[in-house]
């Protein structure tokens, strides 16, 4: 086992997948399943290491069914490690068959069991704080001026003015969600909202608001479509 976890450290620390794939709704940048096993492989082959899944489908107490990936990670001398990630598996989803809504669940689950075992999260994604951070705009301090020598000035001109105090600007609030909302207005199909639905669900899943605008939209295109 020590031989095994020498690799996977090896590999954590040389592993770099660029978002190399751009979201045109949303406009940020993310990187797929097939862009991290690229990624992979080569170093997998260096370290006489390789991988592979195993999807099963699990119902929780809840009622909600899951596919549940278990991601094995093994060498050449019978070592092996594991990890597990789950994805949401819908029964029926408008615009997809049944394969396609089983692919989808168990891509976003193996990829999300690279991304843990791998450490593969190395740049700052759209829905997390520090992504925040990185994008809302940063107000300087105000820099007092430096004291110069007093001089002898009329009264006049000591009289202060009005337009040389500064105006304060309100800085605009971040909306995380302004993307997804451009989005919901201007898709066309349910296919597509389905898509997008698909690519967010990590972001939306925990609010309300922006899940209803989701089923508005969906009955807006499914009533027009009829």
């Amino acid at each position: 086992m020590e031989d095994l976890l020498k690799s996977l450290i090896s590999i954590q620390g040389k592993l770099c997948v660029p978002k190399s794939q751009f979201n045109n709704f949303g406009k940020y940048a993310y990187r797929s399943l097939e862009d991290i096993e690229a990624a992979l492989k080569p170093l997998l082959q260096s370290h006489l290491c390789g991988i592979r899944f195993c999807d099963e489908i699990v119902e929780h107490s809840s009622g909600r069914t899951f596919l549940k990936t278990t991601l094995f990670f093994f060498n050449s001398k019978g070592e092996s490690i594991s990890v597990t990630a789950e994805a949401e598996h819908a029964s029926e989803k408008s615009g997809m068959d049944k394969s396609q809504i089983t692919g989808a669940a168990s891509s976003y689950a193996r990829k999300y069991a690279l991304n843990g075992l791998f450490a593969i999260d190395d740049t700052k994604d759209a829905d997390t704080n520090e992504y925040q951070g990185q994008t809302t705009q940063t107000v300087p301090p105000e820099q007092k001026p430096i004291p110069s020598t007093p001089k002898r000035t009329t009264r006049k001109a000591m009289t202060p003015s009005l337009k040389s105090q500064p105006q304060s600007t309100p800085q605009p609030q971040y909306d995380r969600y302004a993307g997804i909302r451009q989005m919901l207005s201007t898709v066309q199909t349910v296919a597509d909202l389905v898509k997008i639905w698909n690519e967010h669900r990590s972001e939306v899943e925990g609010n309300d608001e922006i899940k209803a605008l989701f089923t508005a939209r969906k009955n807006e295109l499914t009533f027009n479509a009829a």
